[in-house]
C-alpha cells in the first residue's frame, strides 16, 4: 500500500537534500511503498522511518527488517544525526575517551562530536559508553547539538509546557525538554501519559521520528537566519544607529527573565517557613535527610489567597533522573504529603494556580502507619489480593513486586472514582515505547522492580478501605 512521504527543503550545506523534493518553491510529497515487513502502513512511526530511510540517514537490516522497537546505541544515535546534518567528521579526530576503539567505525563520530562540544562523555571516569544504549533525554541533547537547534536556559513559566511528574525542574535535561517540545521536536506518536520516563532507552522508531521532527526544526531555523541575515544586509545603517537601544532591549529582557525564573531555596530539615510566589512560578526547597524518616509536609495559601497549590517531593540523585518521587494530596487549595524517606538530598517543589499569591509551608517529622513510601512498600504477590485502610490523614499506602521474565499483567486496585492509582518502574526497567503501565489497564510487563502508589481521592479525615490485585 503506497503512502505519502512529507519531505521538507533545508540548507544543502546541512541536510542531505535527497531527503528533500522542493518544486516551484512548494513542498511536494513522494508516494512510497512499504519498505519494511516489520513496518506495516499502520505503524505508528512508518512515515518518518522510511523518509529517513529513503534519505540514507538510517538503513534497515541485512534479513530486509528495520527493528523500531531496538535500542539505539550511544555511537549509532550521533552516526545518524551526522548523516542528517550533512556533517563530515573530521577524520583526524582520535583518542577522544579511553573506551572508544582506535580505529573503530565510530571513532570519528564520537571524537569529532567531542572536539565540537555537542558531546562530553561521562566526567567520573572519562568515558563515552558508546555501546550503551541513549536514553531519551541524552538523544534530545545529541539532536539539538548536532543539528544546531537553539537551546537556551529557560524560566520556570516556559517549563510550564512540560507537564510530566516525574521531571524535577532542577535536573539539567530540562531546558532540552522545553527547546524539544516549544520547537515541535516532541511529541511524538505514543507520547500520551503524564510522564516521560527521560532515563529509559530510545528505540529506532522513537529515534526517526524525533529526527525527522527535528530536521523540520532545524529547516525552519535556517530560514529565519537566513531572512534576517539579509533584512540586516539591506539596512545596515538603521540597525547601527539603533544598536544601542536595542542592546538596551535586550538587557532589560534578560534582567526580566531572571527576576521571573524558578526559586530555588537550600534549607535544612525539618523547617517552617512563608513566602509569595512570583507569578506563576515554582519555588522548590532543597534539603538533605541524613536518616531514615517519615516526614509530613503541608502547603497552605495564606487567607484570602484565590487559586491552590501542588507540591511534589523528588529524591534528587546526580544524574538528575529521579525513579523516587511523591504526589501530595490537594485539598481546601492546599497540598499534604506524608512520606517515608530514606537518607538523601531532595527537592520539594510547590506550584500556584494562581499569581503571586502568599503561602507557608512546614516540612516536619512525623509518624506514620509503616506503608508511606517507598522505603516501606509492602510485597504485592500476583492473584493475591490485598485489603488496605486509608486513615485519616493519611494520604497514600505503597506496595512493590519483581518481574523476573516479561509478563502480562494487570494490577487492579478497587474503583478508580475512589481511588488514585500509579505505578512506577524503577531503572532495572527497560519499557518499548513512551507510555508505562497503568492500573487498571493490562500491560506487558518487562523484567525488573515496580511500585505501586494507591492514594485517596475522598477529603483527608475520612477512612477509605481499598483492595489491590496483581493478575
Amino acid at each position: 500500500m503506497a503512502r505519502n512521504v512529507h519531505s521538507f527543503p533545508m540548507n544543502a550545506k546541512k541536510i542531505p537534500s535527497v531527503l528533500l523534493f522542493l518544486i516551484g518553491g512548494t513542498i511536494a510529497t513522494v508516494a512510497m511503498a512499504a519498505v519494511f515487513p516489520d513496518v506495516p502502513a499502520s505503524h505508528v512511526y512508518r512515515e518518518p522511518i522510511e523518509a529517513l530511510v529513503s534519505s540514507g540517514i538510517v538503513n534497515g537490516n541485512p534479513d530486509g527488517n528495520f527493528y523500531p522497537e531496538r535500542k539505539v546505541n550511544r555511537a549509532e544515535m550521533l552516526k545518524m544525526l551526522y548523516k542528517a546534518s550533512g556533517k563530515q567528521p573530521d577524520a583526524a579526530s582520535t583518542g577522544c575517551f579511553r573506551d572508544v576503539g582506535k580505529g573503530s567505525w565510530y571513532e570519528s563520530f564520537v571524537c569529532d562530536a567531542a572536539a565540537h562540544h555537542y558531546v562530553e562523555g561521562y566526567s567520573s571516569d572519562s568515558t563515552f559508553r558508546p555501546a550503551d544504549p541513549v536514553n531519551r533525554v541524552e538523544a534530545l541533547k545529541m539532536i539539538t547539538q548536532v543539528l544546531g537547534i537553539t537551546v537556551s536556559d529557560v524560566s520556570a513559566e516556559q517549563l510550564q509546557i512540560i507537564k510530566f511528574v516525574d521531571v524535577s525542574t532542577s535536573a539539567w535535561y530540562t531546558k532540552y525538554l522545553y527547546a524539544a517540545y516549544s520547537k515541535g521536536i516532541l511529541p511524538i506518536a505514543g507520547q500520551e501519559t503524564g510522564r516521560f520516563y527521560p532515563d529509559w532507552p530510545l528505540l529506532r522508531g522513537e529515534a526517526a521520528a524525533m529526527v525527522f521532527n527535528a530536521l523540520t526544526v532545524a529547516l525552519n531555523q535556517d530560514r529565519q537566519t537566513e531572512s534576517s541575515s539579509s533584512s540586516l544586509s539591506s539596512s545596515d545603517q538603521s540597525v547601527s544607529s539603533e544598536a544601542g537601544s536595542s542592546a538596551s532591549v535586550r538587557s532589560t529582557a534578560s534582567s526580566a527573565s531572571s527576576q521571573a525564573a524558578a526559586t530555588s531555596n537550600d534549607t535544612t530539615f525539618p523547617f517552617e517557613t512563608s513566602g509569595k510566589f512570583i507569578e506563576k512560578k515554582s519555588t522548590s526547597y532543597v534539603f538533605t535527610i541524613d536518616k531514615n524518616v517519615v516526614a509530613s509536609a503541608v502547603v497552605k495559601l495564606q487567607t484570602g489567597q484565590p487559586g491552590s497549590v501542588s507540591c511534589r517531593l523528588y529524591l534528587l540523585v546526580e544524574d538528575g533522573f529521579s525513579f523516587e518521587y511523591y504526589l501530595g494530596f490537594q485539598e481546601n487549595g492546599g497540598c499534604f504529603l506524608k512520606t517515608a524517606l530514606r537518607p538523601g538530598k531532595y527537592q520539594l517543589q510547590l506550584q500556584p494556580t494562581s499569581a503571586n499569591t502568599t503561602f507557608s509551608v512546614a516540612m516536619k517529622e512525623t509518624t506514620g502507619d509503616g506503608n508511606d513510601g517507598f522505603r516501606e512498600a509492602q510485597a504485592l504477590l500476583q492473584t493475591v489480593a490485598r485489603t488496605g485502610t486509608l486513615m485519616p490523614e493519611d494520604y497514600v499506602d505503597w506496595f512493590t513486586f519483581t518481574v523476573a521474565k516479561e509478563k502480562d499483567m494487570q494490577i487492579t486496585a478497587s474503583d478508580s472514582a475512589q481511588l488514585t492509582c500509579m505505578i512506577y518502574a524503577m531503572g532495572d526497567v527497560t519499557l518499548s515505547d513512551f507510555v508505562g503501565p497503568q492500573c487498571n489497564q493490562h500491560y506487558l510487563f518487562p523484567p525488573g522492580t515496580y511500585y505501586v502508589a494507591v492514594g485517596r481521592k475522598f477529603p483527608s479525615d475520612a477512612k477509605q478501605t481499598y483492595t489491590v490485585l496483581m493478575q
